[in-house]
């Protein structure tokens, strides 16, 4: 096998955009060394791999920089794991997720293979002693968070590690293009450099082109093998089912649950899988949930007892993602749209792991899109809101400022919620015009009040609470203010956090104490005076940007819903990967009308004229008007507000007068619903009030130039 890269001594260089997919290069190796097999058997207990493995571990075995693309649940952790034997030196492992590094390392463990992880949940003398065995070459792999960059010490230590390979897991993080970009995956191109530039093989299970191309990018990968395999496995079948209404979703969603099987539900909103969660708990069902509103133990008991096969039905956000390892998931339904297609296909991948059929189901109703469009607004801050937030800053002076994003925003002149505020922060942050602090580095402050007598003996006090004021007393001594890091306080006495501020609480409620809890949010920190210039830093047209690409993402998501063929081809054609035929398993592919009405194609023939004149309409006034004014322009309205206007004039004024203006809105839903219609977000200027306005999307532009409609559901 060739020399690494790294121990080459090459420069990286940017990669150019190789190969078309689906194919990897074409100089890429076609199979392994034979010995290669006798170690997947003895230490893997695999006699031949899975479709797609070899080639990945063959380029990876040839030294050549790897961006693979495989489902979620085709075994893509072989793919590093395998060469990490077969190659001298550490593999390290990025990865995001603690108990998915935890169940790796155990699972490594087991098999007599020496690794180790380092992450916020191990102890400071544990990753000393991980990283002291990795510098003498003790370990095949080692496992670390993507934060730990952040830390200067760990990234002195690592450099004395003789990396020969880095395995960087779930890799779509890296590009803000990505459906879940993380900050601390940006660090990693740096990060790379400073390790002298070694191999690297990044996974992931869902990547369009334009995020594999930001991943080439961002970790500088040289001449990369490039394999997107399969995207969607072969036993899974896709379903879209329209329902109106939230009545119509809670049927839809009980007749599947009824099937049997494990089943997880996904919902758009915390809120949401609340109301889920309690519909099928009356329902009789042994439901769960979990999102990052819960009390962390009802989450991790209920992630627990679903991953464990205990309990069959779990409900919950896409805050339950990565690292959901049951195999037996015979149904993930989205009881929302989700945001892009890659999430979609990540969370539905979660099915059928055990190769045995599974179905994805989607509950779709076209008036649940502005909750999606509510998060695209309030995650892509405007110009004049991130300008306003920069202003209160300035305002309130240098120093550390403990305000929540609300905080912020009730003192800023325009409007915003403080979902909108964080995200104007977090790009000020970026651009270094403030530093924002972790909840983790926040104090709490105590205080011993001074008193006479023998108040601080232990005997007047519960012996717990009577030894915890002792300490307070010995470390801090009386009447003077000081900061106290919880977490260490409970770590040192050996109890939980919550076992020390409830203490603290009652010896403050029995005036032995003044304890001001550690601010629970993220604080602010203003370096010096902040000038107007600042903002200079900030790349608005970037952000720009990606608010465009964020809103194509959910066309694209609205287009699946409409598809009026194969659901799986279209999947493929999202992530340019060429399907051979149908999947013969999705609802049209097996002829399939879901739980609503479909049109037949006479009566899609039928329906064609009218459809053409609503989209003509519409683009005539594109991004002007709402639902029911369209629907009075079409109808031929006489209202003042109509004939009299704008309205009032063009070819497609009364085209639909003999439906009335109740009909010529249903057709308006009936284009939209199909895909052919979107709705574009404004703020009327003189209220501030946010409306939808009606545009022509992709797929309507599309039929006014000739092609065939959608299947309709009228």
């Amino acid at each position: 096998m060739s020399a690494s890269p790294a121990a080459s001594g090459a420069t990286r260089t940017l990669a150019p955009l190789i190969s078309p997919l689906p194919n990897p290069d074409d100089d890429a190796p076609e199979g392994v060394p034979p010995e290669v097999f006798a170690v997947l058997q003895s230490a893997f207990g695999h006699d031949a791999f899975r479709a797609g493995q070899e080639e990945v571990v063959a380029a990876v075995l040839a030294g050549r920089d790897v961006l693979c693309v495989m489902p979620t649940g085709a075994g893509k952790s072989l793919c590093y794991q395998l060469p990490a034997l077969l190659r001298p030196g550490v593999t390290l492992v990025v990865s995001p997720l603690i108990s998915l590094m935890q169940d790796q390392v155990d699972s490594l463990r087991r098999r007599g293979i020496e690794a180790a992880e380092i992450n916020s949940a191990v102890p400071l003398e544990e990753q000393d002693a991980a990283l002291d065995r990795a510098a003498r070459g003790e370990l095949k792999l080692l496992y670390v968070a993507p934060e730990r960059f952040r830390n200067e010490r760990f990234r002195a230590r690592i450099q004395a590690v003789g990396i020969s390979l880095v395995a960087v897991d779930e890799a779509h993080c890296i590009s803000q293009w990505g459906h879940d970009f993380r900050p601390d995956y940006r660090r990693l191109g740096r990060a790379l450099e400073r390790l002298g530039s070694p191999q690297v093989l990044a996974l992931t299970a869902t990547a369009p082109p334009d995020v594999q191309d930001d991943v080439v990018l961002q970790l500088a990968l040289r001449e990369p093998a490039r394999f997107v395999r399969g995207i969607v496995r072969g036993n899974l079948a896709y379903e879209v089912v329209r329902a109106r209404g939230k009545d119509a979703k809670d049927r839809a969603l009980l007749r599947r649950v009824e099937e049997g099987g494990a089943t997880l539900v996904y919902c758009a909103t915390r809120k949401q899988v609340d109301r889920v969660h309690a519909l099928l708990r009356a329902e009789g069902r042994d439901a769960r949930r979990y999102h990052a509103g819960l009390d962390p133990e009802e989450r991790q008991r209920g992630q627990d007892v679903f991953l464990g096969g205990t309990c069959d039905l779990m409900v919950a956000t896409n805050a339950f993602g990565m690292g959901v390892d049951r195999a037996d998931v015979r149904r993930v339904v989205h009881y929302d749209i989700p945001r892009t297609i890659e999430a979609y296909v990540q969370e539905t991948g979660r099915a059928g792991r055990d190769g045995e059929p599974a179905s994805c189901v989607l509950l779709f109703d076209a008036a649940d899109l502005h909750i999606q469009r509510f998060f695209i607004e309030s995650s892509n801050p405007s110009r004049e809101l991130i300008t306003e937030v920069f202003h209160v800053l300035q305002q309130l002076g240098e120093g550390r400022l403990e305000l929540t994003a609300d905080d912020i925003a009730a003192r800023m002149r325009i409007k915003s919620n403080g979902r909108g505020v964080a995200a104007a922060l977090a790009v000020l942050d970026r651009a270094s015009v403030v530093k924002r602090g972790d909840r983790g580095d926040n104090l709490a402050r105590v205080t011993v009040l001074p008193s006479a007598g023998d108040l601080f003996t232990e005997a007047q006090l519960p012996p717990g609470l009577g030894r915890m004021f002792a300490h307070l007393v010995r470390r801090f001594g009386v009447d003077r203010g000081s900061p106290l890091d919880v977490g260490a306080l409970a770590a040192e006495r050996g109890v939980t956090s919550e076992t020390v501020r409830r203490g603290l609480t009652r010896l403050h409620e029995l005036a032995r104490i003044r304890y001001v809890p550690a601010f629970r949010g993220r604080a602010t920190e203003v370096r010096g005076t902040l000038s107007e210039d600042a903002l200079d830093g900030v790349d608005f047209a970037l952000l720009e940007e990606k608010r465009r690409r964020e809103e194509e993402r959910l066309e694209e998501m609205i287009g699946y819903a409409a598809a009026p063929g194969c659901r799986v081809r279209y999947l493929l054609t999202c992530f340019r990967v060429e399907g051979e035929g149908s999947c013969g398993r999705c609802d049209h592919c097996r002829g399939g009308r879901g739980d609503a009405a479909t049109s037949t194609p006479a009566e899609d023939a039928r329906a064609r004229d009218v459809l053409v004149q609503v989209i003509q309409a519409v683009r005539s006034y594109d991004r002007r008007y709402g639902f029911r004014k369209m629907a009075g322009h079409l109808a031929g309205s006489r209202a003042e507000n109509i004939a009299d206007g704008p309205l009032g004039r063009g070819d497609t004024y009364g085209a639909l007068s003999h439906l009335g203006v109740q009909g010529a809105e249903r057709w308006l839903r009936t284009a939209y619903d199909a895909g052919l219609l979107r709705l574009v977000p404004h703020e009327l200027k003189r209220s501030g009030r946010k409306v939808d306005l009606l545009g022509v999307a992709p797929r309507g532009a599309a039929v006014l130039k000739g092609e065939p409609l959608p299947r309709l559901h009228i």
